[in-house]
């Protein structure tokens, strides 16, 4: 009895690993690599808009992964170097996700995806050269008395 029962696990395992390895995605690798690709356009050319004096923008970081079947969360972070008050270049790196939906469209062999949230969840500032800070504030230039 105990090999019988045995063997019925085993079968049933075995067609659930099956199915689930020969499963379709509900989200296919062209669809992340088309959301992907347009995202990556869009910042560029929204950080081209917003900063014309922005140099070297490049992406750094750029993915998405399905949240279910209709949602797709994709995360980026981009570089960008510009000059500060005192004409030293700074490079600001911001980072950031992107909730996208997929909405109901005419054709059927084309996805709609719409944006429903952006948000930047990190923004940093490194300078090309250093400045200095000290705890105390330096006393202003006074003669020496002799």
């Amino acid at each position: 009895m105990r090999k019988i029962l045995s063997l019925i696990v085993f079968t049933v395992a075995l067609i659930w690993t099956w199915n689930l390895v020969h499963s379709s995605a509900a989200i296919g690798f062209e669809t992340h690599s088309g959301i992907q690709e347009k995202l990556m356009n869009l910042i560029l050319q929204t950080v081209k808009t917003k900063k014309p004096q922005a140099q070297n923008v490049h992406i750094t970081k750029l993915w998405s992964e399905a949240v279910d079947d209709n949602k797709v969360r994709a995360v980026y972070a981009y570089q960008y170097t510009e000059a500060s008050e005192n004409n030293d270049q700074v490079e600001r790196t911001v980072e950031g996700e992107v909730f996208l939906h997929r909405e109901p469209s005419n054709n059927n062999s084309v996805d709609k995806w719409v944006i429903q949230q952006i948000k930047n969840t990190g923004d940093s500032l490194n300078f090309s050269e250093g400045i200095l800070v000290t705890p105390v504030a330096e006393p202003a230039d006074e003669e020496t008395p002799e």
